[in-house]
C-alpha cells in the first residue's frame, strides 16, 4: 500500500484539493444546503461532483470555506473539529424555555 493511500485511509490530507469532510456531514444526514462541519454546499458534497471536479475547482471550495470558518480537514490537524454551528439548548431554569 502507497504512502498516499494509508494516509486517506487515516483521514491524512496530502493536497488542498483532498476532500474537506471532517465527518460531520449535515447535508447527508440532516439535508442541509450547506454542510455546517466542512462548509460544502449540498451539490459539492455529492461524490460524483467532488470526485469530476477539477484540482482547482476543488481547492477554490477549500479555501472558501476555510476563509469563511469552516473546520476543513486541510486544517484541524490532530484535533476533533467542531462544527460551525452547533445548536445551544438553554438551561432548564431559562423563563424564555418552552416546554
Amino acid at each position: 500500500m502507497s504512502g498516499k493511500n494509508l494516509s486517506a485511509l487515516r483521514g491524512e490530507c496530502n493536497s488542498l484539493a483532498d476532500s474537506p469532510c471532517i465527518g460531520w456531514c449535515t447535508v447527508r444526514q440532516f439535508g442541509d444546503k450547506r454542510c455546517k462541519g466542512c462548509g460544502r454546499y449540498d451539490f459539492e458534497a455529492d461524490s460524483t461532483f467532488w470526485f469530476n471536479a477539477d484540482n482547482l475547482v476543488r481547492k477554490l471550495i477549500n479555501l472558501r470555506n476555510a476563509a469563511a470558518g469552516y473546520q476543513i480537514k486541510q486544517l484541524r490537524g490532530n484535533n476533533r473539529p467542531i462544527p460551525k454551528a452547533v445548536a445551544i439548548r438553554p438551561a432548564k431554569d431559562d423563563p424564555k424555555t418552552q416546554y
